[in-house]
């Protein structure tokens, strides 16, 4: 057990690219499926969906994500003053010493065009190496029908097949749901801070309006820092731009709680947002930027974990009461 363990700390990189495979795979699974029901090959169905996803990304990382990096680096670079204009405070530090990246640096480079597509997602988790594994391996997966199913079944025992599918079928719902509506969500919230910080003339609108739909993510605390950073931005500029935003945001915020939310996750992963928030953290701690994406998949299979095991112990607690 203990040459076992030691050969998963070793591996640690392989599994974290196993786990991430199936997690590109649960997600692409859904689209692909419907492809497949509408008479498009499953093989097709999976290269149209991947070709789309990466041409949509790279389509964003050449056009917007240049101009939102120019305005972060200028936010940054400005928020000591944003704040002092603010609310009168003297940061003792410069900010662009506390977050741990040269932002300006980057800035260079991406405009310059040195750096790819794939070298950024290499260099947030772990190598171009680590992303074409990832990749490759989540295709695979994909284009066969019951590919992460067969691959279960290989891996453990036959007198835990039954459970085990039926524990990641249930996964594999809840975490495809979760994704789709957060999506949306972080889309629709992103959007509509965007035109409206714009039409209220804000600075550093976009950067503003990428940062609320980021920390949409992160339940609870997310929305709160969005809007306390945009409205920051806007009393620099005047007392009453504050009061607008400040309104703005409480307005989406009503709107994404009584309306959003209950009609876009009403079929969401069902996890309290104290432990998903407490997932997100421990899983930045742990591993980083892949620990953030591996967070909720993971906090929802331990929760489904969880209640498989109440479910046995009430059934034993009732089968002892019959008798």
């Amino acid at each position: 057990m203990l040459g076992f363990v030691v050969a998963l700390f070793m591996m640690r990189e392989t599994i974290a690219v196993l786990l991430l495979a199936l997690l590109v795979s649960t997600i692409f699974d859904r689209p692909v499926d419907f492809l497949e029901r509408k008479g498009i090959p499953r093989i097709l169905g999976t290269i149209l969906m991947y070709l789309a996803t990466l041409i949509v990304l790279a389509i964003l990382f050449y056009t917007i994500i240049p101009i939102a990096v120019i305005e972060i680096n200028n936010l940054v670079k400005n928020l000591d003053s944003v704040i002092a204009e603010s609310f009168g405070l003297n940061l003792p530090t410069d900010p662009t010493s506390i977050i741990n990246a040269d932002i300006q640096e980057f800035t260079t480079v991406l405009l310059s065009g040195g750096i790819s597509f794939i070298e950024v997602l290499g260099g947030l988790v772990g190598g171009v190496t680590f992303v074409l594994a990832v990749l490759v391996l989540s295709f695979y997966l994909t284009v066969s029908k019951d590919g992460v199913s067969d691959f279960l079944i290989a891996v453990f025992p036959e007198s835990m097949e039954d459970k085990i599918l039926d524990l990641y079928q249930r996964t594999k719902k809840r975490i495809g749901n979760w994704f789709q509506g957060q999506m949306m969500l972080s889309l629709i919230v992103g959007t509509t801070v965007f035109i409206g910080l714009t039409l209220l003339d804000i600075r550093f609108a976009l950067a503003l309006a990428l940062t609320a739909a980021v920390f949409e993510l992160i339940p609870i605390v997310g929305p709160i820092f969005a809007g306390a950073l945009a409205v920051s931005v806007a009393l620099s500029q005047s007392i009453t731009l504050g009061i607008s935003v400040l309104v703005l945001f409480l307005i989406i915020q009503q709107l994404e709680n009584n309306i959003l939310v209950p009609l876009v996750m009403r079929k969401s992963t069902g996890v309290h947002p104290v432990m998903i928030l407490v997932a997100i953290l421990g899983g930045a701690q742990i591993a980083g930027f892949v620990g953030v994406l591996l967070a909720v998949p993971v906090a929802v299979f331990i929760q489904e974990i969880g209640e498989e095991w109440i479910n046995v112990k009430s059934n034993r607690r009732r089968n002892r009461l019959s008798v």
